[in-house]
């Protein structure tokens, strides 16, 4: 593809050597042989009388992809972002959609129009076919398709020889893709591919052309690679890891196809699907994962950059394969009746899970509520470059990577590893998620990500540990959406983020209010990010962000100290332990957290010894409610 899903030219990419593969003799080649046709009522020689017969009997096949469930486009460009084909590979399909959609197949003035396409592809695929250590790219996946469900169409306004001759090629790519084994350590845009050749191709010529026996025994294979598929890159439950979230609808899409396929075949009686029963669980939970990382315009949460929303016949054909009437629910609930149109009216209230982390995948996703009104975190943390996505109801806030810097002394301090979970908490009033990286000469960065459901507030924290004495400054960039600004305020240190209106404030607990007192350091933008840069002497600094997603409070008094922090009736320095006070409207809150080892300390007349509290202030009692205790 010419973005995200296109690896560069060569248009094919280097895979495993399989040199020692002999290709299978062409199909043109077995006609003869008495087994070759499951059809005993088809012709077994290859005149012309013949190949009228057969034509016709292959346009009266299986109907088109978008027959077979009703679908409005074409289902090849589910989940596909609008650019992201390549402009020969966007031409080429466009074409063969329109064979498709033919009901006895083109004239052959058309069929003649696309021939020089299909000579061009046909070249293509035997230049594959001769180099069996190279993996095609997926813009070629997805023309593989589009050949496939076109020549049934095609045969009855096409050559006998030319029409084998495009068959045979997409028989010797199965063969060739059999071999090919899914990773989910390889980059993503090979697994992928390997569902597409390995899984769907043979699936789909399966179940286009049975009457032939070579053909038709690609069911096995088919059923054999999307099994591994289904094992080797979800965790068991249904999540992908956080480097194939911008595969997941193509992907998604891929298996939507192949689940399809496998229905029809039930019905005609059938006794084996197209994957295994566990398959099919992951499939159902991986459908509602899709809908918990989808924004409430429908597009895909770490996605594309630019992805386009859910198309209504493939998110109505996913839920129906699926029959969960709790996604359906949960998708009537999330987005507008554009997308949901072809759903069913009524369903049950109940819905699933708001909230998902799994440290394998290295992703997670925090909401406040189902409700397109709620506020959503996606954190996608397979890498060092951890990325981020937030949304406050409708609008986007942030997206794109968390970037951090770290010196001491001036020296940079270098990740030495990659991100690990240290605490995950969900329930009711807060969704929490905790996550370390070591850095070099000893040090770690802890990050703090915490949405609070109900007072409606994203708490985000860098926490540099466990450094050398010495000068620390750390600075960290959140991506703001293209959509939005921060406005700062002139005399405070707090400021709005802007679209057309307010849509959340930000106060940087650690700094001053007031910008006449210069200490500690700043918050500012900069090349569309919000960056907060701290420098303190010490072993540990707390650089923590609260973000107000309630609107209406936007226009309401804000303030926030950082309160002092004794143990032992003696005051702490900030690289022990900190705590801070703000109150946005009449809502008010305490946050303290322990840089040092826990010990029992006292702020604000409460007594701690937590590592980390998050709590209401009631001012008029002097109690907290807690949020958040982590021992």
């Amino acid at each position: 593809m010419s973005t995200t899903l296109d690896p560069p030219a060569p248009h094919l990419a280097k895979a495993p050597d399989r040199s020692q593969d002999q290709p299978p003799p062409g199909l043109f080649e077995q006609i003869d042989q008495p087994r070759f046709w499951r059809d005993k009522s088809l012709p077994t020689a290859t005149g012309k009388d013949d190949w009228s017969v057969l034509s016709r009997h292959l346009a009266h096949r299986p109907a088109a992809l978008n027959k077979l469930w009703s679908a409005k486009n074409s289902p090849l460009r589910w989940g596909l972002t609008p650019d992201a084909l390549a402009p020969r590979s966007e031409q080429f399909l466009t074409r063969l959609e329109k064979v498709g959609r033919g009901k006895q197949g083109w004239s052959a003035t058309r069929a003649t129009e696309i021939e020089p396409e299909l000579i061009a592809w046909l070249k293509l695929a035997r230049s594959l076919s001769a180099a069996p250590n190279r993996t095609p790219t997926l813009d070629f996946g997805w023309e593989c398709l589009a050949v496939a469900h076109a020549l049934p169409n095609l045969a009855p306004s096409m050559g006998q020889k030319f029409w084998w001759e495009l068959l045979d090629a997409l028989w010797q790519i199965t063969h060739t893709a059999s071999n090919w084994r899914c990773d989910v350590e390889l980059p993503p845009e090979q697994g992928v591919a390997q569902q597409l050749f390995a899984g769907e191709l043979p699936l789909t010529l399966a179940y286009l052309f049975p009457a032939i026996r070579p053909i038709y025994k690609l069911r096995t294979a088919a059923y054999e690679s999307l099994n591994e598929g289904f094992r080797e890159l979800l965790n068991g439950q249904g999540l992908l890891p956080g480097r194939y979230l911008p595969y997941l609808r193509p992907l998604l899409a891929a298996w939507t196809r192949c689940r399809t396929l496998g229905a029809d075949w039930y019905q005609q009686g059938a006794k084996k699907g197209v994957w295994n029963r566990p398959a099919e669980e992951q499939f159902r939970q991986l459908a509602t994962h899709a809908l918990a990382l989808s924004s409430p315009r429908g597009t895909a949460l770490l996605g594309h950059p630019h992805d386009a929303p859910w198309s209504a016949d493939f998110l109505a054909q996913l839920l129906r394969l699926c029959q969960d009437t709790t996604n359906i629910s949960t998708a009537r609930t999330l987005f507008k009746k554009k997308i949901t149109r072809g759903l069913p009216a009524k369903q049950v209230a109940r819905v699933p899970e708001t909230s998902e982390n799994c440290e394998w995948s290295g992703v997670a996703y925090l909401r406040s509520r189902w409700q397109r009104s709620g506020h959503t975190v996606a954190i996608d943390y397979s890498t060092p470059d951890l990325r981020l996505e937030a949304w406050a109801g409708t609008q986007r806030l942030l997206a794109g990577t968390w970037s951090w810097e770290t010196t001491l002394d001036g020296q940079r301090l270098e990740p030495a590893d990659s991100w690990e979970e240290i605490c995950w908490f969900s329930d009711d009033d807060v969704d929490y998620l905790e996550l370390s990286i070591d850095l070099s000469q000893g040090a770690r960065l802890e990050r703090q990500i915490l949405l609070a459901r109900q007072d409606q507030f994203l708490l985000l924290a860098d926490n540099v540990m466990r450094a050398p004495t010495g000068q620390i400054c750390h600075r960290y960039r959140l991506p703001l959406d293209e959509e939005v600004s921060f406005q700062p305020e002139q005399e405070t240190r707090e400021g709005l983020l802007w679209t057309t209106k307010p849509v959340a404030r930000v106060l940087p607990l650690a700094l001053p209010e007031w910008r006449a007192d210069p200490r500690v350091g700043q918050l500012l933008t900069t090349q569309q990010h919000l960056q907060l840069e701290q420098e303190m002497t010490g072993t540990n600094v707390a650089c923590p962000l609260l973000v107000d997603l309630k609107k209406s409070r936007s226009d309401k008094p804000c303030t926030w100290r950082q309160l002092t922090v004794a143990q032992s009736l003696e005051i702490q320095p900030p690289d022990v332990a900190v705590g801070y006070r703000a109150q946005c409207g009449k809502q008010q809150w305490l946050l303290y957290r322990s840089l040092a080892e826990r010990a029992n300390r006292s702020l604000l007349g409460q007594n701690v010894s937590l590592e980390c509290l998050v709590a209401r202030f009631l001012p008029a009692a002097g109690e907290v409610e807690e949020l958040l205790e982590i021992e």
